[in-house]
């Protein structure tokens, strides 16, 4: 059975470009083997994410990652059962973009800022929804895989 888990978290200290790179080539390696696909998001300390396959294996990763000391305030935001992935190539990637006054994020904010935390279920959908039809359309227009940054940032 196919699940998506969404969740956010607060990085207890500020996190490197090269520290995603580690965190997401981690994330990778074991993702892959056990075919958990999904997107990190991370914009000014806070990480938004979402994992998606076999009910064990995501339970099993989202409680490792709950357990890791860099993050503080995990919080579960939705759970749900799947019928398809939203991101089916992803081991895992990550989108990193400046947050603050982004259209996407407008949307889905009262502030302009990116702040998951007030993210509700149904919001947290649809703003992943939104994510992975933006990458989606981005990808066929071109020949090969438009950076995400480019399509986030500011």
């Amino acid at each position: 059975m196919l699940v998506r888990l969404i969740y956010i978290s607060y990085s207890k200290n500020d996190v490197s470009e090269a520290d995603l790179k580690q965190i997401l080539e981690k994330s990778k390696i074991n993702n892959k083997s056990k075919f958990v696909t999904g997107m990190l998001m991370y914009s000014d300390r806070y990480f938004f994410q979402c994992l998606e396959g076999e009910r064990r294996d995501v339970n099993q990763t989202y409680l490792r990652i709950s357990s890791d000391p860099r993050h503080s305030k995990c919080v579960l935001i939705d759970y749900s059962e799947i019928s398809a992935r939203l991101f089916p190539t992803w081991s895992m990637d990550y989108v990193a973009f400046n947050g603050n006054n982004n259209e996407m994020v407008l949307r889905y904010s009262e502030n302009g800022l990116f702040q998951p935390y007030d993210f509700n279920a149904a919001q947290a959908n649809a703003f992943l929804h939104e994510v992975a039809h933006t990458l989606a359309n981005s990808n066929r227009a071109e020949d090969k895989p438009k950076s995400l940054l480019s399509w986030f940032k500011s």
